[in-house]
């Protein structure tokens, strides 16, 4: 082997040996990151993972890869000339003359001898030296990583999932308790309510634990608000009870009376109450009259008695007159319904008089919407025009008080309209009552909703 043969050899494999290390400090970070994962995985679930065995074959493998690198990337002969050419400064004479080696012309041969004469006082060591591999670094961190990891204690996320894990459940049972006490109060608000008497069922849902576990307030709360929409649904529907609209109608007519200025008797207070739609007191001035009545003498309060039989029989007069809804009879004798007619539906309404109803407003234009607006007012003045026509007469009968030998008649008409106005008093409670449960249940509904200050109760502040 020539001077020159042995100083490219030597350059070729100072070139391996740069190429070698810097692959083998990017595969010795991989393996430091490696190892550092298993470490972290070891030390937070504890698992079984042979953390020196590990390096030892994460080292291997990283030895054993950088080698097969290496080898697959060698550097030939002619480049490691090139090389060394380039670091010695010597304009390519050395690669040159792997050109010139075969060949016989004497400019090639003169080729050759410069090559190896230049080799002769050339030290590839000198040139080409073994460089610090820049990939270190990131080996050295990983490697830093890795040791740290070490340092974790087992188990270190078993206390922070622990630590979840109970305030989860201090969560769920806060929330149940708070469920638990606004059903609780709903029931045994609902228990003394004679309006909700046929409703028992749908109350004892609201105490009934859920088919399956609920293990999150979210789902806890989903499922009382369930519970809590079908038992307001079912109140609502309570509500739209014909009754109830035959009520509220009646005591939107009533509000039309004239009250008089002076309410000294008890007939005018009578009027003043019946305007108020306060059926309860209405009761009470009836009875007033009922008393006024079994002491009064035909003779000697014969001026008393026609006062009194004035003033009943002109209360009679109004609430009849309020019976008539004039705006509705002027919209259906607009869509050519006849007043006789009109008249007739007021006092009795069939299936087939809707029907006449509905498809006259349909002819005039109307939308369904408001046709559907019409035949329910139409429904609701029907029912309470007899109500009212009905208390009408009891008062009618009540004026004939000053008649002789009509005082009987005359409390058995107040008697009738005391029956009359204790229906209504009874039917006024129970929609307070039903509107009171309905209140109650929206009132519930609100306090389940979730909130950012309700650190996770899923309920707000001040919930009950």
């Amino acid at each position: 082997m020539t001077q020159w043969d042995r100083q490219v050899h030597e350059a070729r494999g100072r070139l391996w040996m740069n190429g070698w290390l810097n692959r083998l400090s990017w595969c010795v970070a991989l393996g430091g990151a490696a190892l550092a994962m298993l470490t972290v995985t070891q030390r937070a679930t504890q698992l079984w993972i042979p953390l020196r065995e590990s390096a030892l074959i994460l080292l291997c493998v990283a030895l054993t890869a950088s080698l097969i690198w290496s080898l697959a990337e060698r550097v030939s002969l002619s480049l490691a000339a090139a090389r060394l050419d380039e670091a010695a400064g010597l304009r390519e004479r050395l690669s040159s003359s792997f050109f010139c080696l075969s060949s016989d012309d004497p400019f090639a041969q003169a080729v050759v001898a410069d090559a190896e004469r230049l080799s002769s006082g050339l030290s590839a060591r000198q040139h080409i030296r073994l460089a610090y591999p820049r990939p270190l670094n990131y080996a050295g961190v990983s490697l830093l990583a890795a040791a740290l990891c070490l340092l974790l204690p087992p188990g270190f996320l078993s206390g922070e999932e622990k630590k979840q894990s109970m305030m989860q459940t201090a969560q769920v049972e806060q929330v149940k308790t708070t469920v638990k006490k606004q059903f609780q109060d709903i029931i045994k608000k609902a228990e003394g309510n004679p309006a909700l008497e046929d409703m028992k069922e749908d109350l004892k849902r609201l105490a009934e634990e859920p088919s399956a576990p609920l293990e999150k307030p979210d789902a806890i709360r989903h499922e009382a608000l369930k519970k809590i929409d079908s038992l307001a649904d079912a109140v609502k529907d309570k509500l739209n009870d014909p009754n109830y609209d035959k009520a509220n109608e009646l005591q939107r007519m009533l509000r039309g009376l004239k009250v008089p200025q002076e309410t000294d008797t008890a007939a005018q207070k009578l009027t003043k109450s019946l305007s108020e739609g306060d059926f309860k007191q209405a009761q009470e001035e009836i009875k007033q009259l009922q008393e006024q009545l079994a002491t009064l003498k035909q003779d000697e309060d014969k001026e008393m008695a026609d006062k009194l039989s004035k003033q009943l029989e002109d209360l009679s007069k109004q609430i009849e007159a309020a019976a008539e809804n004039k705006e509705l009879q002027q919209k259906l004798a607009q869509a050519g319904i006849k007043p006789e007619d009109v008249k007739r539906m007021l006092e009795n309404l069939s299936k087939q008089d809707l029907e006449q109803v509905q498809k006259a407003l349909q002819e005039q234009g109307l939308n369904q919407q408001q046709i559907q607006q019409l035949a329910q007012q139409l429904q609701k003045q029907q029912s309470a025009s007899q109500m009212a026509k009905q208390l009408s007469q009891a008062m009618k009968q009540a004026s004939q008080c000053n008649s002789p030998g009509q005082a009987q008649q005359a409390a058995a008409g107040l008697s009738q309209a005391s029956d009359q106005l204790s229906q209504l008093e009874q039917m006024q409670s129970e929609m307070d009552q039903l509107n009171s449960t309905l209140s109650d249940l929206n009132n519930a509904k609100s306090g389940m909703q979730p909130c950012p200050d309700c650190q996770g109760t899923g309920q707000k502040p001040g919930g009950t």
